[in-house]
């Protein structure tokens, strides 16, 4: 564990992290662990570390993450915020997780970070380990693939015009599971790395 810390704070001052609420108070690392186990997250140790050591914040560098080989969103993820359980809400996962993205991420995923762009980093735990990029554009969507789906969920009786375009895939995804290709199984979920140090040890900065 002494290990994951110094991977974390070395990463962290490598690309100039600083914190966006710098005279906060920041939250107990158990504290963080109950708060996330009360939605029914079970939060990794080193990010519940992270979270009581350093809180929510931004990168004074390029902080860049190297994605899989030909993944739509390209070769790396520009990680822009990372968040952080007991920052206000517009940088808290949990508040997220049940607010911005409620039904719209696969269960079992936390955001805990962002690119310009409003692509996310996620947090996984128990059955689905590991960090994970999540494009918001859904890049997987090609030659009428949308509407292949959507007359596939309403062959199955599902109105879809009262969901969002997260929504209606998510629920596509989970309706029909063997058709997704992508080995995440799910159709914008990429996996970065196995666990949260192990994200920030594979950060760089970019130009």
């Amino acid at each position: 564990m002494a290990d994951d810390h110094l991977q974390i704070d070395a990463a962290l001052r490598r690309l100039a992290f600083y914190r966006l609420e710098p005279d906060a108070a920041l939250v107990d690392r158990d504290a963080a662990k109950a708060e996330a186990a009360a939605t029914g997250f079970a939060l990794p140790d080193d990010y519940a570390w992270f979270c009581s050591a350093h809180g929510a914040g931004a990168f004074g560098e390029h902080a860049m993450l190297p994605l899989p080989p030909e993944c739509p969103l390209g070769p790396e993820l520009r990680v822009d915020i990372l968040y952080a359980i007991g920052a206000a809400e517009d940088w808290n996962p949990l508040a997220l997780a049940v607010d911005t993205y409620l039904d719209r991420l696969p269960p079992g995923l936390l955001p805990i970070g962002t690119d310009p762009g409003g692509n996310l980093l996620l947090l996984g735990s128990q059955g689905r380990a590991g960090v994970y990029a999540w494009d918001h554009e859904h890049r997987e969507l090609a030659g009428g693939e949308l509407d292949r789906r959507i007359a596939n969920l309403r062959s199955a009786g599902v109105d879809t015009q009262q969901l969002d375009l997260d929504q209606v895939l998510l629920l596509w995804e989970q309706t029909f599971p063997a058709r997704v290709a992508n080995p995440s199984g799910y159709g914008n979920l990429y996996r970065i790395a196995g666990s949260f140090a192990d994200a920030c040890a594979a950060l760089y900065v970019g130009g």
